[in-house]
């Protein structure tokens, strides 16, 4: 009876997350999120023998990749990749999905590449050591488990997702961050170095757990250093049972393989452009894209074309397929995608669905996501998928091209000549152009403020105040020679551009994380470290930027506005993420049609949203985790804060992160959260008296 309390107990405490009894039938619920509507709702289930995964390293589960006996326990009752790539069912209850990564250097075109290749666009697991790329030979790539993109995970919704992430790359400290995922009970496993937990260190293994709480497509990446670009990144596809979909009308297929990932690329180790250089391999622009982990590339100085194997998709005539289309660049393009020959209708963005819109061309900044239905209406042939891209990847042509085939064609390739950057297929009507915010009618832009959500607003959205608003400018500071390299300093730079050095700033503050993160060791963290606008350390400058760690407190349940702003325009759209939730973007405009072109510094945009200027639409705006702000414009983003934790809040471009484009909103405080996990990994300085030990 006793043991049966403290079950009791223990899953009162645990209300954000589902709790199993081990030792019988259980009776188990999870939480689902509906990002449009706002709210939670919960999802009961009975089951026998639900394996219950706990957060020691010492447990060990017998599915996966390969079994690593390095504990006592064995939970045969978990399911491999492949078993949870399935067809969701109202019937079948949730399962526990369990992954092993191993984080490793590794090489393109090596001698795997004489055994195999991989014969899927999205692998579950490492069937085939080969990276091919674009078929220019690097090494020390940083992959996982010898993949290119790494292995996708493929689940339902309310499936309990293990990930054991062991750190075989030397010298690297490492975290990998779900994005789109927003763990709500599950705040420990979010990936943000000094935020939520410290960097998985070399040998060593961090498990990762949440549940699939927000349907849709999804990816992961590193979240340290170079990481990213330097290789560690996949996709994560959450499904719902098929009638529960709200675009279930207009698809037919939403297959595993269906999904359309695009990364750029250097064909030199990412860190050989950071900070920059003045003379050789200037700035932070990718020398390819990759489609699937797939491409080729011209050499302009031999004139050759690599003969690597482009990403192709295959098709039946006359069905309508559902693609998954992950943007995952890392510096600062932004691409434009055309198919030949065939519409694309979007459904959904960053995992949430929407009302459809058909265009020919979609444009997107990095760590978008947008599903679109394709109809197999067309000869049966070959196709060219385009992908261009845009902002500082025009000026170098980047572009890189994969093939849609219809089952029964006769030809591998699209018939006719090649297409090249400037001749390119016919861009029809454009969604998301960078240099647009559709101000003025035209039948052939789209821009994000014109999707809708599919699902009612939830009422607190709807409200005409929110209960915070935060006005956000964001800009660079370039330095002088003699501001950077005062002797005794070392302030973080960036060489965009060769020979010019550039700080990133959000409210004049260019962040800077402690030793030791704040959602396990706040106490640890000194309190003059933590800034916000509003308060600075004193020994802040006004006219220079300001460098602490970004902090703002944000109540529970509050609706938190945030207003972004372009302080210096450079021509260049930033693309902001969110961690833990999804925000309504409810506003989205140029300064240049107020006739301001300098760039509008916190004080002005709040004078003009008082004069009524920064418009809103609180009709069904659309909800995304990932938006752009446009070059001399803004853009009005509110959320529910229902989730508690510390959120990291960031420009998704890696370079403008790396040098300080981010802050964090804390959302509640520690009684709101689950407790810290046992065990779980600490960090920090470690400055002892010099007399200790003497």
């Amino acid at each position: 009876m006793k043991d049966s309390w403290n079950f009791i107990i223990i899953c009162l405490l645990s209300t954000l997350w589902t709790c199993y009894d081990e030792s019988h039938a259980a009776q188990g619920s999870y939480r689902v999120y509906s990002r449009s509507e706002g709210k939670y709702r919960d999802v009961n289930f009975t089951i026998a023998d639900v394996p219950r995964i706990g957060d020691s390293s010492e447990q060990l589960l017998g599915a996966g990749n390969e079994q690593q006996q390095q504990g006592n326990v064995f939970l045969d009752q978990a399911s491999t990749p492949e078993e949870c790539a399935r067809e969701c069912r109202a019937d079948e209850p949730p399962r526990t999905c369990y992954y092993h990564w191993t984080v490793e250097y590794y090489r393109t075109l090596g001698s795997a590449c004489e055994l195999c290749e991989h014969t899927t666009n999205t692998s579950l697991t490492s069937d085939c050591q080969c990276i091919l790329a674009d078929g220019v030979e690097m090494t020390g790539v940083m992959v996982i488990n010898r993949m290119y993109p790494g292995p996708s995970i493929q689940v339902c919704l309310g499936d309990l997702v293990v990930v054991d992430v062991a750190n075989h790359a030397f010298g690297s400290g490492l975290t990998i961050h779900f994005h789109g995922i927003y763990q709500n009970g599950y705040q420990y496993y979010d990936g943000v170095p000094f935020v939520t937990q410290c960097p998985i260190t070399f040998r060593s293994t961090f498990r990762y757990k949440w549940r699939a709480q927000n349907a849709g497509t999804h990816f992961y990446h590193a979240h340290t250093g170079l990481h990213k670009p330097a290789g560690v990144e996949g996709a994560v596809i959450i499904r719902s049972v098929r009638k529960e979909d709200p675009s279930n009308e207009y698809y037919d297929e939403d297959g595993f393989d269906n999904v359309i990932y695009i990364n750029d690329w250097f064909h030199t180790n990412p860190i050989d452009h950071w900070p920059g250089t003045d003379v050789r391999n200037i700035g932070q622009i990718p020398d390819n894209f990759l489609i699937n982990g797939r491409g080729q590339w011209f050499n302009s100085t031999s004139n050759r074309l690599t003969d690597t194997p482009l990403a192709v998709i295959n098709v039946e005539p006359n069905r309508r397929y559902r693609f998954r289309m992950i943007n995952s660049l890392s510096w600062t393009c932004s691409i434009q995608m055309t198919i030949q020959d065939h519409n694309m209708t979007i459904i959904a963005t960053d995992g949430e669905a929407i009302e459809p819109k058909v265009v020919q061309t979609i444009n997107s900044f990095s760590a978008e996501r947008y599903d679109f239905v394709l109809t197999t209406d067309q000869k049966i042939t070959s196709y060219w998928i385009q992908v261009r891209g845009l902002q500082s990847c025009a000026d170098t042509k980047v572009a890189q091209y994969a093939i849609l085939r219809y089952s029964g064609a006769q030809l591998k390739e699209p018939e006719g000549e090649r297409l090249t950057y400037d001749q390119s297929l016919p861009l029809g009507i454009v969604f998301n152009d960078p240099n647009e915010v559709c101000e003025n009618s035209s039948e052939n832009l789209v821009c994000v403020k014109n999707l809708q959500s599919a699902a009612p607003t939830n009422e607190r959205i709807s409200q005409e105040k929110a209960d915070i608003t935060i006005y956000i400018p964001f800009k660079f500071y370039q330095y002088t020679n003699e501001q950077l390299f005062k002797s005794n300093t070392y302030k973080n730079f960036e060489v965009p551009t060769g020979g010019n050095y550039f700080v990133s700033l959000l409210q004049n503050i260019s962040n800077e994380f402690g030793a030791s993160p704040y959602l396990t060791q706040m106490h640890d963290i000194p309190p003059e470290r933590i800034c916000s606008g509003d308060e600075v350390p004193k020994i802040c400058k006004k006219d220079e930027p300001c460098f602490c760690s970004h902090l703002i407190d944000i109540p529970l349940n509050s609706v938190v506005e945030l207003v972004m702003v372009d302080e210096n325009p450079l021509g260049l759209a930033h693309p902001f993420h969110l961690h833990g939730y999804g925000f309504h973007v409810i506003g989205q405009g140029s300064f240049e049609s107020m006739g301001i072109s300098g760039g509008v510094d916190r004080n002005k945009a709040i004078e003009l949203d008082q004069a009524g200027l920064l418009i809103r639409n609180l009709d069904r705006p659309p909800v995304k985790d990932t938006v752009a702000t446009p070059s001399n414009g803004y853009i009005i983003l509110r959320f529910y804060a229902d989730n508690p934790g510390y959120w990291l809040y960031h420009c998704h471009f890696q370079s403008h992160l790396l040098v300080g484009m981010e802050m964090v909103f804390h959302v509640g405080d520690n009684s709101n959260l689950p407790p810290i996990p046992d065990g779980f990994p600490t960090c920090g300085d470690f400055k002892p008296s010099v007399w200790e030990f003497d």
